[in-house]
């Protein structure tokens, strides 16, 4: 059987300012034109420059971008990953040359009774000379994990994935603040007759400052979650309403230790006893709110370590605006209560080919659980 969908996912600035995909879906039951046989390999380490070409020119991307650069590709896919141990980088070659590529972001989805291995597809791209590579390349990956999940992406890829048996699952909705509107009015690329409006929005709600933590509530930040976790494996209880990504303190740490923006992990405490732990990058002067965990389904819980976690993400004087997101309602409110807009909306959707999900199910994932977390696009540095 024969393929052409072949689709890109991802947000990396391209030229023209513009959000692509390599390939858009034809038809279903398009047949090659040459029979040659594709081979599903992983790529190794001493391939990354291959990689790094075929990337770079699929994504007609300038070849400093933050995400191919060497320090970077090896990280995503090569460097040593406390919870994958498979190969995360794999390819559909023809001849011997790379014709299609999907990069594996792996998580786990945990219910109150299962734990599902997960993946974010990124850096997914194929040659449009190679029909039906990438949609071979999706049938090869969903083999590797129990769901795979995609977040966003253009309208293409959105009218694409139902095609191939994937299914809405929620959206991610992303907030932000504005805390310094002179210093973000200065650095905005592009202007035009709407920015003055948005920096008078901006400057009477940063006058309204960040609402504090409850009293007995605090934040100190970690150099590695191992050592302060221990074996706990993740502060948030998983319940019968909601299956959450989870990261393990090993996994938190490998974060930390990403080269393409700047993260810091902070443990959350209530009079003493640590109830959770939030993980912010810095890029540029966008501060992102990239994790938020409580081992609690309570309002007032959500409101306080939000509190915290977005007075830490102001402290850094160079930071204009601060991004959260959250896919779950009552995160949601304990941002709008902090001051934040919503901005963007993302659909979430599941491939689940064993039918483990239920319709009900209700996913609460992060900016972590794919690689919008160190996206860039320098054009448009900020959501307000």
């Amino acid at each position: 059987m024969f393929y052409t969908a072949a689709i890109v996912y991802r947000g990396d600035t391209l030229p023209g300012n513009r959000r692509r995909d390599v390939l858009s879906y034809n038809s279903l039951s398009f047949r090659r034109r040459k029979t040659m046989a594709f081979e599903f390999v992983p790529i190794q380490a001493s391939e990354q420059q291959d990689l790094t070409e075929f990337l770079v020119k699929s994504f007609r991307a300038a070849p400093n971008l933050i995400s191919f650069r060497p320090e970077v590709l090896h990280w995503k896919y090569f460097a040593e990953h406390p919870e994958w141990t498979d190969p995360r980088s794999l390819a559909i070659k023809e001849e011997g040359r790379i014709v299609a590529h999907a990069g594996i972001w792996p998580l786990k989805l945990v219910t109150h009774n299962s734990e599902l291995r997960a993946i974010h597809l990124i850096d997914w791209a194929a040659n449009r000379a190679a029909i039906g590579a990438g949609a071979h390349l999706l049938k090869k990956v969903a083999g590797e994990a129990d769901v795979l999940l995609a977040i966003g992406g253009s309208q293409d890829t959105r009218n694409l994935l139902p095609k191939l048996g994937y299914k809405r699952f929620g959206e991610l909705r992303r907030f932000s603040r504005v805390i310094r509107p002179w210093l973000q009015l200065r650095t905005t690329p592009h202007k035009d007759w709407k920015t003055p409006i948005k920096f008078l929005r901006n400057s009477a709600l940063a006058l309204l400052g960040i609402p504090p933590a409850p009293k007995g509530w605090s934040a100190s930040k970690l150099s590695s979650f191992v050592g302060a976790f221990g074996n706990w494996r993740n502060v948030a209880n998983p319940t019968t309403s909601c299956t959450s990504s989870r990261r393990s303190a090993a996994e938190l740490d490998y974060l930390l230790s990403c080269p393409a923006a700047q993260f810091s992990g902070f443990q959350v405490s209530q009079e003493g006893r640590v109830r959770g732990y939030f993980l912010l990058t810095q890029v540029g002067r966008q501060a992102r709110i990239v994790d938020v965990q409580i081992d609690g389904e309570d309002r007032e819980s959500w409101k306080s370590i939000c509190a915290l976690a977005a007075r830490a993400a102001a402290e850094d004087q160079e930071t204009c605006e601060i991004v959260a997101a959250s896919s779950i309602p009552v995160s949601s409110e304990a941002w709008l209560q902090m001051g934040f807009a919503r901005r963007r909306i993302d659909p979430i959707l599941c491939l689940d080919p064993r039918n483990l999900l239920t319709p009900s199910t209700r996913l609460n994932l992060h900016l972590t659980d794919n690689d919008f977390c160190i996206l860039i696009e320098p054009s448009t540095p900020y959501l307000s």
